[in-house]
């Protein structure tokens, strides 16, 4: 009896191993094509391009070595959301694991030619990411890690709403080339 129950155990537990096991699989990210569509739950984002050179960004901004990745950005929610809050969903990943996250300041939304700082529903915006560079760096290409956006009521209120922060899961990663040169 006790020899048959030690039979059944073990061909369970072979059974269980060989199909994966019982416990939750780790997943990671997924990779993605520049200029594919990434759902990150409030956004729906497209990585359009990247460049890299000394550029100046906005009137007040100096001419310095930066680091420049354009994105479309459609806000799926019901209300507006500003520029530096999608930019808490985003990371630059140098290094695998290494996270670096894009300067606010620099950072801005363009709608039909024009600077905003506001993402409207439905109303695609191209928001140019911004971080800087020392002078002597140029990357071949870069990887963005794009966070998970969740809904649901915040840690210490009854609020209900969407967030991210910088230990949400991320949802995918698109590595591209990076234009060296750029001068705007």
């Amino acid at each position: 009896m006790l020899l048959s129950v030690v039979g059944v155990v073990a061909v369970t537990i072979a059974l269980t191993g060989a199909f994966g096991g019982l416990g939750a699989r780790p997943s990671a990210p997924a990779a993605v094509s520049p200029g594919a569509t990434v759902d990150q739950g409030l956004f729906k984002v497209q990585v359009l391009d990247a460049r890299t050179g000394r550029l100046k960004i906005g009137v007040f901004g100096k001419a310095d070595n930066k680091l420049v990745v354009r994105a479309r950005v459609t806000n799926t929610g019901d209300r507006s959301w500003g520029v530096i809050s999608f930019l808490s969903g985003v990371v630059a990943e140098p290094k695998p694991g290494q996270y670096v996250k894009p300067d606010m300041t620099q950072s801005n939304g363009d709608l039909l030619g024009g600077t905003t700082t506001e993402i409207h529903p439905r109303l695609p915006v191209t928001v140019q990411l911004v971080w800087p560079l020392p002078e002597t760096t140029t990357p071949r290409s870069v990887t963005l890690a794009l966070r998970a956006w969740q809904y649901g009521q915040a840690f210490t209120t009854n609020d209900i709403g969407w967030s991210v922060t910088s230990t949400s899961p991320v949802t995918a990663k698109v590595t591209l080339p990076v234009r060296a040169g750029a001068t705007s």
